[in-house]
């Protein structure tokens, strides 16, 4: 049975969860209780729709998972990727004059090579910063 394991940004600031089996989640209702929500499976697109949903409540059984299961298997470097774009936007808010290339090699030496492989071309994380 997989667990919370966190919160990570999404594209465009949208919120997503990680469980520990490293499925990634949007948020289903944008009006939930700070004490419950519910999530699905960001794998919710035709063909592969992904019918698995999550309900994270902060109270003794924080993850439930819905009936369905998951029809995918889970994608071990997204939330990864996930981290290194949001990093790379934080260095490039916090450091609005710093050189691009500075700023990209600084991030991409912090992450592992598989990691790294996994990444957008050179010139699309270079618009991120920018």
């Amino acid at each position: 049975m997989p667990t919370f394991s966190k919160f990570i940004n999404g594209q465009r600031r949208s919120q997503k969860m990680v469980d520990s089996d490293r499925f990634i989640y949007s948020r289903k209702k944008p009006r939930d209780t700070p004490l419950y929500s519910a999530w699905r499976c960001r794998k919710n697109n035709p063909p592969t729709k992904c019918p698995c949903h999550a309900y994270l409540t902060l109270t003794d059984n924080p993850l439930t998972l819905g009936s369905k299961p998951h029809n995918h298997p889970a994608d071990n470097a997204a939330p990864l990727k996930r981290e290194v774009l949001s990093t790379l936007k934080k260095k490039a808010a916090e450091q609005p004059l710093s050189v691009t290339q500075n700023t990209l090699s600084k991030v991409l030496a912090d992450s592992t090579l598989e990691t790294n492989q996994t990444l957008p071309t050179m010139e699309s994380l270079a618009r991120v910063v920018r």
